[in-house]
């Protein structure tokens, strides 16, 4: 039987990572399309904070602003949560190498709570860079390379101290022999050129002793501007909006669009135990709900063999979603069916964000 067309739309950014900060941003900004989408607000957020308000008194502004200021307050904790995480995975103790990227996901939540969704929405960040929070990047080869100036400095300036020494001395023998005779004084003249002649060759050796005892450390990858970031991150967000407006102009237009009474928006994660921040609580009895979410998100993602017996797999509800994915593909282990031989700490769990956002419709 065929393989059935992929149903989660995805978009892949020009760059070999996804990093803290641009996973952080394309998540809030997806947030906010889905609040939109889904009717939980009459006008895109961000179209809507810059909007003026004229009676800030009134039932209509006050729900406003309240979602606003939880909006912008998830916007801040994502930032410092995808940090978090990249950190947890850089630490992950699961695997026998050391890993430079991993997958993470997280769930928009339309419900009164998450565990009795209205609907769900999954985000994949598939190769999310996985570095320790504050960790400087090897430059260990600037130091050796200074080291090895200085020390041909200080040989340099010793041979010239020498030099100046022995010029010294022969000054000094030739007052104390004024009285003897030229052939004398040719003799001493000759003995120091001599001995610079045999002081020249050593300043050339000593010129090149870094590269003979340890080779180059191979040059590091020059890191973006903060203009040039920006951009990046700008042209990220229009690819994701042409993503999700592609998306809803199929399905006979719908995608995920949807008509829905406003109720409250929870965001879940996953993550695993190590993980550590506090604007996110862990929520062990959410594990069942959306572990099945999530392998029915795979499932339809096309990120899983086609057997049998996963087509008889328990559903999890209707799923819809997108992935964010860098060059690098990773494919996923068989974590997300069983966690056997992972250590505790590394073992992923779903957490919650400790916000909410209120949808409204009133203006």
């Amino acid at each position: 039987m065929p393989a059935s067309p992929m149903k989660i739309p995805s978009i892949t950014l020009d760059a070999d990572l996804v990093t803290d900060s641009m996973a952080a941003r394309l998540c809030i900004s997806l947030i906010g399309h889905v609040l939109f989408l889904k009717s939980q607000v009459p006008f895109p957020v961000m179209q809507m904070a810059r909007m003026p308000c004229g009676d800030t008194t009134s039932r209509a502004a006050k729900k406003r602003q309240e979602l606003l200021n939880s909006f912008d307050t998830l916007a801040s904790h994502l930032n410092t949560t995808f940090t978090a995480l990249s950190t947890a995975l850089a630490r992950h103790s699961g695997t026998k190498d050391a890993q430079s990227s991993g997958r993470v996901y997280l769930a928009v939540v339309l419900g009164p709570t998450p565990g009795s969704a209205k609907c769900r929405v999954m985000v994949g960040v598939d190769a999310l860079e996985a570095k320790v929070w504050g960790e400087r990047d090897d430059c260990s080869g600037v130091p050796s390379e200074r080291e090895g100036e200085g020390a041909e400095d200080d040989e340099e300036k010793s041979d010239s101290e020498d030099e100046s020494d022995s010029d010294n001395d022969s000054d000094g023998e030739t007052d104390l022999k004024e009285s003897s005779d030229s052939s004398d004084d040719e003799e001493a003249a000759s003995e120091t050129e001599s001995d610079g002649s045999s002081q020249a060759p050593s300043p050339p050796p000593s010129r090149t002793p870094s590269p003979s005892s340890s080779p180059p450390p191979p040059p590091h990858p020059i890191p973006p501007t903060h203009a040039q970031e920006l951009e990046a991150l700008r042209t990220a967000e229009r690819l994701l909006s042409r993503t999700l407006a592609s998306a809803c102009g199929e399905n006979d237009g719908q995608g995920m669009a949807s008509e829905m009474a406003p109720t409250q928006t929870h965001i879940v994660l996953r993550a695993p135990r190590r993980f550590m921040h506090p604007a996110w609580v862990p929520r062990q009895t959410l594990s069942g709900a959306f572990d099945a979410l999530l392998y029915q998100f795979l499932d339809e993602s096309g990120e899983l063999p086609i057997r049998d017996d996963v087509k008889k797999k328990k559903k999890g509800g209707k799923v819809e979603g997108v992935w964010i994915r860098s060059r690098q593909r990773l494919s996923e282990d068989s974590e997300v069916v069983s966690s056997e031989e992972i250590p505790e700490e590394d073992e992923m769990i779903w957490w919650t964000w400790d916000g909410r956002l209120v949808g409204f419709t009133d203006w």
